[in-house]
Parts: C-alpha cells; structure tokens; sequence
C-alpha cells in the first residue's frame, strides 16, 4: 500500500511506502497534541470593538459571526453567535464554549431554549422539533436525563424518567380525550402499565 501525501503539506508531491506513510502520520498526530486548540481553525476578523477582552464583533472566513463579550481572546459572557450553516446561538458563554443559559435555533428543524455546560445541553431546557413534538425537562450532555415531559404532535404526553434519551423508570401517558396510563419502562422498554 502506497500513501501520496500532497504538496500542500510538503514541499514536494511524494509517494510513501506504508511503513514511512504510517510513521508521517505518527508523528503528526503527536504533535497534534501540543497544538492549541483553534490553530487550525477558520480565521477571520475582528471589525468592531475589543475581540481579545471587551465587548466586540468577530466574523470568520466561512461567514460565521460572533457579536458580544471577549475574554482572553475567548467568548465569554452574553453573546450571538450565528454560524456558517446559519444556526443561531444567542447566550452565555464561558471560554469559549455555550455554558449557562441560551438559546439555539437550527433552520432546519428544531429550536433548544435552556441551560448549557461546555458547549452541550446540561441542566433543564426545552426542545421544539419543526414536527411539533416538544421535550420540557432535564439534560446531561446533549440528551434527555432525568424528569422530563414529551409532548407528541397528536397531543399525547409522556411525562417520566429518562436515561440518555430513552424512557426509563416511572412516568405517565395523558392523551387529548383525558385517558391517562400509569407506565413503567426499564431502558426504553415497557415492563409495566395501568389505567
């Protein structure tokens, strides 16, 4: 097997046994570590204000666009950030990352209003889908943990535990005409119910 590393990572187009290919790749992924983060990010520019530690707007190559506070060259308190495929953060934030209360819009299909940590959905928040189906309730890293309520476009309500997405523990399903069902799952499946 033969590894072509472009000219655009070295001087000269070369053509590298596997063995020397394998080793190159070695030691870039070695060095890689001692890199800091955002070295091989987009970059672009500051065009208003402080972006290092103030209130500033910074614009990135891709057509990314952060608006609001700086610290240490990081976002860090209130700001908008609107990204290159047009998602929509308006919040807090901590070094860089989404963390403590915001809101996130995705054209696309959703909408997550809620607390954040480290860049994920941590604490309680609320997910509106563009299908209509809505989740009210606890987060743990980008997923639903703990008590929470989904509410389905028909109008059905799940109200109950969850562990890393699935239903898991007691809840309760209320339907649109008032029939309510006393349920019990373990990891998604359904072990129990009564009406």
């Amino acid at each position: 097997m033969k590894w072509n590393v472009s000219a655009r990572h070295f001087r000269h187009n070369k053509v590298f046994s596997s063995e020397e290919g394998m080793k190159i790749f070695l030691i870039l992924m070695a060095f890689s570590v001692f890199i800091p983060q955002g070295v091989f990010a987009t970059e672009g520019v500051c065009i208003e204000g402080d972006c290092s530690n103030g209130k500033g707007v910074y614009v990135w190559e891709d057509g990314g666009r952060y608006s609001g506070y700086w610290k240490n060259g990081n976002r860090d308190g209130q700001g908008e950030m609107v990204s290159a495929d047009e998602e929509l953060y308006t919040g807090t934030w901590k070094s860089g990352k989404r963390h403590g209360y915001g809101s996130q819009l995705n054209l696309e299909d959703e909408k997550y209003e809620g607390n954040w940590k480290d860049n994920r959905r941590s604490g309680t928040g609320t997910m509106t889908y563009l299908n209509g189906e809505v989740f009210k309730g606890e987060w743990k890293d980008d997923k639903w943990h703990g008590k929470g309520q989904y509410i389905f476009p028909d109008g059905v309500r799940f109200s109950g535990n969850w562990l890393n997405n699935i239903k898991h523990g007691p809840g309760k399903r209320e339907y649109p005409d008032g029939k309510v069902e006393i349920v019990e799952y373990r990891k998604g499946v359904l072990i129990e119910k009564y009406e």
